[in-house]
């Protein structure tokens, strides 16, 4: 019996490199977010702060669970959280207009473990589908 090589290890992304660029400065929009006396007009389009924190840290966890290999993950969550609880940490010590939550750490937490999750679960390979479906892969 032949094992599908593809099922074993994780498929190549021909443009890694701008995957992960485009991750860092999703990463960099993140912190000048959080550090901003004032929320940006597209975060009132969520009906809870702890639904954007939620959302927003979901969505850095799956984009990194499509760049990285599965068994990154772990220095992936480590990285998210330390980001978040850092970012919490300044909003405590800016005293402009923004407050360090723990509750927001809390929904941070639950947004990485769940991206993570599906991305094991999965949709770790979006991104190869992505150049796939463009017909970028070699």
């Amino acid at each position: 019996m032949i094992a599908n090589v593809e099922a074993v290890t994780q498929p190549k992304l021909r443009f890694a490199w701008l995957w992960w660029t485009l991750g860092w400065l999703l990463v960099l929009a993140t912190i000048n977010e959080s550090l901003q006396r004032n929320v940006w007009a597209v975060a009132k389009v969520f009906p809870s702060d702890k639904l954007m924190h939620f959302s927003g840290y979901c969505a850095l966890a799956i984009w990194f669970g499509g760049v990285a290999r599965p068994n990154r993950y772990l220095l992936v969550a480590a990285f998210l959280l330390a980001l978040g609880g850092g970012l919490e940490i300044a909003q405590g010590m800016m005293h402009a207009g923004r407050t360090a939550d723990w509750f927001d750490m809390l929904a941070n937490t639950l947004g990485i473990a769940t991206g993570l999750g599906v991305s094991a679960l999965g949709l770790g390979h979006w991104m190869v589908w992505i150049e796939r479906l463009f017909r970028l892969q070699k």
